[in-house]
């Protein structure tokens, strides 16, 4: 049991490392007054690609097993995206923001994997403890690249990925986890088979991550800008996107703990409805200049809207108990890449809505889509709640 719990710190310590490097372009497009569409495209067009790699990286991890995948994600992930405040040339922004993905999809799966198998019996505590700890690295990105860029400036951004780097080696060196797997691996034929087999269920809980991940991106991407929009100060915007995630963090990690109690269905089809009137009131005072009340209906939209992401993760596992990696990739990755366009069609539709000026419409607009998840929701069958 020891060595289980020691496990689950390692692996979401190093998701919490990984994951405080994935948030540096969204405050950096503000700080560099890079162009939202231009921004958003890279962001979509690096999240599309990179994360479509997932599932294939995810069968990989599952017939390789060993350290390389989350070694070589964590020291891809960090290096690239810190190497963004050398440059606001387009088309070196996409090389790094690509690469850095690329790192983020080797690690992904064969994390998820690691975590799961710490405590088979309590598979949704240990994914969500992995995921809050990811999820609480990626909320204190924004703020750690503006107070690094505010002191040193953007063009020593690059030094950023040291601590990283550190972790990685020291994992490689001296770390005994590695990825999980049954004795017998799956086969390329036998996988085909399984996923067939189960595509129902499956399909079912990409799409729910699918509608529920174009919303939460493109909130991670344009908080700040949104925030920026309304007349909000550098401290309070960079901060934004540290409190939506930090709260969606808490609610992840209790949705985790209340899936032992109630059907993780039940917990996910409230997270993507309860959201929203929070969701609302945060647009409306914000636009009003309200900085408490803007922050406080923040942190309970990323409460709520977030909790579900261990669940539906969990829920794959359930139904392919024998390729943990490969339905993470799907269910991370793979639908992390179809939600992509979130940010992009986010900006297309900003002031879309004549009452609501700005990167707001988009988000208001793009909050309908984890309503049509939570229909989705309804059709999942007790097989993923493992009953």
């Amino acid at each position: 049991m020891h060595m289980q719990k020691k496990k689950l710190i390692l692996i979401g310590a190093m998701h919490f490392a990984l994951d405080a490097y994935m948030g540096f372009f969204a405050i950096y497009l503000v700080i560099a007054r890079l162009d939202p569409f231009k921004a958003a495209l890279i962001s979509t067009a690096t999240f599309f690609i990179g994360n479509m790699l997932q599932p294939f990286m995810g069968y990989t991890a599952d017939r390789l097993r060993g350290k390389v995948p989350l070694f070589m994600g964590l020291i891809l992930a960090s290096v690239f995206n810190s190497l963004i405040g050398i440059t606001i040339n387009y088309t070196l922004l996409f090389l790094f923001m690509f690469l850095g993905i690329v790192g983020s999809s080797f690690f992904h799966p064969a994390g998820a994997n690691v975590a799961g198998a710490a405590f088979e019996r309590k598979k949704d505590t240990s994914v969500a403890i992995f995921t809050t700890l990811g999820t609480i690295g990626f909320a204190l990105s924004q703020p750690i690249f503006s107070l690094f860029a505010g002191r040193y400036g953007t063009q020593a951004s690059v030094l950023l990925c040291i601590p990283a780097v550190i972790i990685a080696g020291s994992y490689l060196v001296f770390s005994k986890v590695e990825i999980h797997g049954q004795e017998e691996k799956v086969k390329l034929k036998e996988l085909k088979t399984i996923l067939v087999q189960r595509f129902v269920p499956i399909i079912m809980l990409f799409l729910i991550m699918v509608f529920r991940s174009t919303f939460i991106f493109s909130m991670n991407l344009f908080l700040a800008k949104t925030l920026e929009q309304w007349g909000f100060q550098r401290h309070l915007y960079a901060m934004a996107n540290t409190v939506f995630m930090l709260s969606g963090a808490i609610g992840i990690l209790c949705v985790g703990y209340l899936a032992s109690f109630i059907r993780p269905s039940k917990l996910l089809f409230l997270s993507q409805v309860g959201f929203l009137p929070f969701f609302l009131i945060f647009v409306y005072y914000g636009r009003a200049g309200n900085v408490l009340y803007t922050f406080i209906f923040l942190a309970l939209t990323g409460f709520i809207i977030n909790s579900g992401h261990a669940a539906n993760i969990v829920m794959g596992h359930r139904i392919t108990p024998e390729l943990t990696s490969t339905i993470s990739g799907v269910l991370i990755g793979f639908a992390w890449g179809v939600s992509s366009f979130g940010p992009t069609l986010c900006a297309l539709l900003q002031s879309s809505i004549s009452i609501l000026p700005g990167m707001a419409s988009g988000l208001v607009i793009l909050s309908l889509f984890p309503i049509t998840a939570a229909v989705l929701t309804l059709f999942l069958t007790r097989e993923v709640d493992g009953q």
